[in-house]
């Protein structure tokens, strides 16, 4: 399958790249050693509401291993989230492309291994949400069957897991989801895409950016597999 470069048409309200890992300095530390970085770009500091929680209560529970503590922006919309075993980097609003995005993630993940904390990450992620003020799900490839086809009436939700070239893919559609923008409610659906690999070894270190555009083009590869043709020219792509 031949896959546009882009589409004009542009359904992406958030995108977002994760690292969960380990580190050998003190998870306290984790924070100041990374914003000491990119502090001259990303002067607006946000302290999340997880840390209105008691430290020993964020240590003990594993349940908040993975959250960010801090969140910071950059002018031009990019932001940082950052917690003691992970750090969320999302893309400007209206997304700008892969290239502009890609090139934000390298110059941040850049200025963290070339720190001295040690980090070994053992989660890849990145997940993009698409939505549609219209019924995608009636303009997707999808068919749910029990003794004959299904029509999906809205409100309907679908998880489900795609294996697909090494990669996890975890796929949410939902029909009749609500989105505030500003001060109006919009109707319509989403596809909602979030590939991830694990690692049990330094190889996401050794070629950290080949391994994250891997995972673009996998998310890339299933979600435009999920479009009916007529559904995809609705959106305007651009071949090469």
């Amino acid at each position: 399958m031949e896959l546009p470069v882009k589409i004009n048409i542009c359904p992406i309200v958030d995108a977002v790249m994760e690292i969960r890992f380990n580190a050998k300095v003190h998870s306290n530390a984790i924070f100041g050693m990374i914003y000491s970085n990119l502090r001259h770009d990303y002067q607006d500091v946000e302290k999340l509401p997880i840390l209105q929680l008691p430290e020993q209560l964020r240590d003990s529970d594993s349940t908040f291993k993975f959250k960010p503590q801090y969140k910071i922006k950059s002018e031009s919309g990019y932001t940082v989230q950052i917690g003691p075993n992970v750090v969320i980097i999302g893309s400007e609003i209206p997304y700008s492309g892969w290239n502009n995005f890609k090139e934000k993630i390298s110059e941040i993940l850049k200025s963290i291994f070339n720190s001295d904390m040690g980090i070994v990450v053992n989660r890849l992620g990145l997940r993009y949400i698409n939505f549609f003020e219209l019924d995608a799900l009636e303009r997707i490839n999808l068919e749910i069957s029990v003794n004959s086809p299904l029509k999906l009436e809205s409100p309907t939700i679908i998880r489900t897991s795609v294996p697909l070239n090494g990669y996890s893919n975890n796929l949410q559609l939902a029909n009749g989801v609500e989105r505030l923008v500003k001060d109006n409610s919009l109707n319509g659906s989403i596809i909602d895409i979030d590939t991830y690999k694990e690692y049990v070894d330094t190889s996401f270190e050794n070629d950290y950016m080949s391994e994250i555009e891997r995972a673009h083009s996998v998310e890339k590869e299933l979600f435009f597999s999920l479009l009916k043709p007529e559904f995809l020219q609705e959106l305007k792509p651009e071949y090469d």
